[in-house]
Order: structure tokens, then sequence, then C-alpha cells
């Protein structure tokens, strides 16, 4: 009883302690917050007559979690908000089309699309406006947006040298117990 009471104390202790080595040293995501958006971009659109705001929430999406698309209209010379845009959100990638939105309309002049990305990569969004206080316009801004694959967390050199000792221990243990079972 007493061999496999120390075996599984050492077996126990490399589980807790090993785990509480992990590091995430490029950033690991925090899940999205409002405080982690970022705008990454801030475009004229293709004719001209306003700005288009593009945020991302996280900031460094990656594959398989949700991301939210920040969109905000802008008055091109004063930087101030645009009420009442008609606009449609696009999403390719090597010019496949994997996501678009039906045309939507915003009343404060910002808007959120969101989509879970499934591949890393380079994706364009584009952000249709067809509508401007009530007149119809047809412009558009395209943006670039990368998608990271999520961080692997990463085990420094003293996480081997514990793994080595409780290994180290397990088989000196082992050793004598076998030793006093044989005497």
């Amino acid at each position: 009883m007493k061999p496999y009471l120390v075996l599984a104390i050492t077996l126990l202790s490399i589980g807790t302690v090993l785990p509480s080595y992990a590091q995430c040293p490029y950033g690991c995501d925090s899940p999205p917050s409002p405080s982690n958006a970022q705008q990454t971009q801030l475009k004229l659109t293709d004719k001209g007559s306003l700005m288009v705001g593009l945020y991302t929430d996280p900031q460094h999406p990656t594959i398989l979690n949700l991301t939210s698309l920040e969109i905000s209209f802008e008055e091109k010379d004063s930087r101030t908000t645009i009420p009442n845009i008609d606009y449609k959100v696009s999403i390719t990638k090597n010019n496949d089309l994997v996501y678009e939105t039906s045309v939507l309309h915003s009343q404060q002049g910002t808007a959120t699309a969101q989509y879970e990305f499934r591949e890393s990569g380079q994706y364009q969004v584009t952000v249709y406006v067809t509508g401007m206080d009530s007149k119809q316009i047809q412009e558009n801004a395209s943006f670039v947006v990368v998608i990271d694959s999520p961080s692997v967390p990463e085990f420094p050199t003293s996480a081997a040298i514990v793994l080595l000792f409780a290994l180290v221990s397990i088989v000196m243990v082992s050793s004598r117990i076998k030793l006093r079972l044989q005497n």
C-alpha cells in the first residue's frame, strides 16, 4: 500500500506543479471586451464622401473565436459620426466570399458585424455604403484583417528541471521499495 501512496503523491505533485509553469509569451487572447477593441484602420471610401473605421475585438483575432467587427461612419473633414447610414459588410479570403450581411441600417453611425474565422490568414473586409441621410450612394472601403492561430503556452526550462526531478524521485522511490520488498 505504501509504494502506491508514494507513487500517487508524486504523480499528483507533478500534475499540479507543471501547469503552474505554463506561460503565454506572445500575449494570450483575453475574452472580448470593449476596452480590448482598437481601431485598426480608418479609410476614405472609394469615391471620397466619408471615412469608414474598422475596429476588431479582440485586437488580434484568432481562428474559432467570435470576432466583432466594429464599424464607424465619419465625416471626412470633421471626423464626426454620420447618422442614418445604410451599409453591408462582406468578408473574402483569396477572392472567395466567406461571409456577407444583407443591407443594414445604422441610426447612430456605428455598427457591429460578428464572424468566427475558421482559418488563419489574411482576409479582406469590405464595407459597402449604400445610403447616407436617405440618399442612395454606392461607395465602399476595404480593409485587411489578419487572423492568427491561437497562442500555445510554452514551458520554460525550469519546468523541464521539475519534471526531471520528479522522474528521478519516482525511480529512486521505486528502487528502494523493491529492495525492501525483496529483503
